[in-house]
């Protein structure tokens, strides 16, 4: 070797030191001199600020060893010959092979270079630089080192590209599965944590407040916080508030005014234009100031991240009008299916007395003749009349006449079965049908209408009016095909009531009393 290799000032001061990381290169070579002379070479070398981290190894198996363990060794400068002739040799296809190291560079040293020919070293193997030992100056172990630091730094600054934009991927789409803006919010902050390494220590802000609503000036609306800043989110925030820090808050705002991105020496504030018109800021605590290649991962994670924040946002409306609508259609239906069972009431139940009116108890009435058909049971119907209601209505107004109908119906109710079914029949007429009853017991339940009706008079401008009703019994038989025929019947028994004085109740078909005619 040259003497330029062999000596060095003594008086030179070691590197400084600082937060960079250093560049490891591991000198791999059985010669403890060239270990010495390496060092005294490249102790002072620095390349981008960083200065050189030397690590020895005596021996091919032990460089091997030392490399699993320091994965981020950017240069190893190998000797051919050490334990065994081809050591070095075979040392390269470990690393390159069976480590799967292909960022490290290989600069093969060799004091005997007819042993390894460097025209069939350099085919046969993946080096990156042969050099003889003899012909190895300082100058030229400098500008070999540099050239080999320079290409593992672009190496590694593509392989950091690929995985950051793989990552920005793959975040992303974990990112557009979620459909609610908090959800989405806090995600973003745990998915830019993880891309950036750092303690999730971090706060994204939106410029208008929630729900649209405007905010006054200088303040901000906190989507989400994590880490330290958790408690922050749904709030609104500004420089001279409380909610954050006033610092952070004055960072913030000033990306919301320049609408740029900054970056600091231990943080990062992120502006995220929103193509629909929002615009966001994400705040995070980096430990460390970002290089070129994380600021172009960042700045291509917040486009990605805008277009999310676009479909958020428009899911969020769509939601939102979604619920509306179908809140819409629930208020439409319900006034449908009252109108509807407003109709069907009107369609069935007389307004005034609040039983059923005539088509209803008809309908009824054939449904339960025919079960009384197929099961050979009794049937009966009561029509009732109220004897004075045209005396009350005419001589007190319709408004007792109403009140006279309405009494009745109440007192008739109370006297009736639960069984029974009361209807309205026309005028002050009701009917009632009675199932599961033969003529004398539906005679006692007309008696018992009757009394009830009698005992209750109406009241009206202070006077109680009494009021009485008639009533007619008949029982079905087997021999009529509808119940008309047995309501004929059962008139016809309340007009002999009304003939023997009112106040009464006669039963068709029922033995005349002696005299009677």
């Amino acid at each position: 070797m040259e003497t330029d290799l062999l000596f060095a000032d003594d008086d030179q001061p070691p590197p400084p030191e600082d937060g960079a990381e250093p560049w490891i290169v591991l000198i791999a070579d059985d010669d403890p001199e060239v270990h010495a002379v390496t060092r005294l070479a490249l102790g002072g070398l620095r390349y981008k600020g960083r200065r050189l981290s030397l690590v020895s190894a005596l021996s091919a198996g032990e460089a091997a060893a030392i490399l699993r363990c320091t994965p981020n060794a950017a240069i190893i400068l190998l000797d051919v010959v050490m334990e065994t002739d081809d050591a070095g040799l075979r040392l390269v296809r470990t690393i390159r092979e069976d480590l799967n190291n292909h960022a490290i560079r290989i600069i093969l040293r060799t004091g005997q270079p007819g042993q390894a020919p460097e025209e069939d070293v350099v085919l046969a193997y993946d080096i990156n630089d042969y050099k003889s030992k003899a012909e190895l100056t300082a100058k030229k172990l400098f500008t070999s080192v540099v050239a080999a630091l320079r290409a593992y730094a672009d190496i590694v600054a593509l392989e950091t590209n690929r995985r950051g934009l793989q990552q920005i991927i793959q975040s992303t789409d974990r990112l557009f599965e979620l459909r609610c803006m908090q959800q989405f919010a806090a995600g973003v902050l745990t998915q830019l944590s993880a891309f950036l390494r750092v303690k999730p220590d971090a706060i994204l802000c939106a410029q208008r407040g929630a729900a649209g609503r405007p905010l006054p000036d200088g303040a901000f609306y906190v989507l989400a916080g994590a880490g330290c800043y958790a408690e922050a989110a749904r709030q609104t925030a500004s420089p001279t508030g409380a909610v954050i820090p006033p610092a952070l808050a004055d960072r913030i705002t000033d990306a919301f005014r320049s609408r740029r991105s900054h970056y600091g020496a231990n943080e990062t504030t992120l502006f995220i234009r929103v193509p629909d018109g929002h615009e966001v800021a994400a705040w995070i605590h980096t430990d460390r100031p970002l290089d070129e290649v994380d600021r172009g991962l960042v700045e291509v994670f917040a486009s990605k991240i805008a277009l999310s924040f676009a479909n958020v946002s428009l899911y969020e409306r769509l939601r939102e009008a979604n619920e509306t609508l179908e809140a819409r259609v629930a208020e439409r239906t319900r006034a449908l299916e009252a109108a509807n069972a407003k109709l069907e009431r009107l369609a069935t139940v007389d307004p005034l007395t609040a039983v059923w009116n005539r088509r209803h108890f008809l309908d009824l009435a054939a449904a339960e003749l025919g079960r009384a058909h197929r099961h050979g049971r009794r049937l009966s119907v009561i029509l009732l009349d109220l004897d004075n209601f045209k005396a009350v209505n005419d001589g007190h107004g319709h408004a007792a006449g109403d009140e006279a109908l309405r009494t009745a119906v109440v007192r008739a109710r109370e006297a009736l079965r639960t069984s029974d079914q009361i209807a309205r029949f026309g005028g002050e007429e009701f009917v009632a049908l009675l199932p599961e009853t033969d003529l004398a017991g539906a005679r006692i339940v007309a008696e018992r209408v009757r009394a009830a009706i009698a005992g209750s008079p109406v009241v009206t401008d202070g006077r109680a009016i009494p009021i009485t009703a008639s009533l007619g019994v008949a029982e079905w038989n087997a021999s009529e095909p509808s119940i008309e025929l047995t309501l004929r019947r059962a008139d016809a028994a309340l007009y002999e009531a009304k003939l023997a004085g009112r106040d009464r109740v006669c039963a068709a078909d029922e033995p005349k009393a002696p005299g009677h005619p």
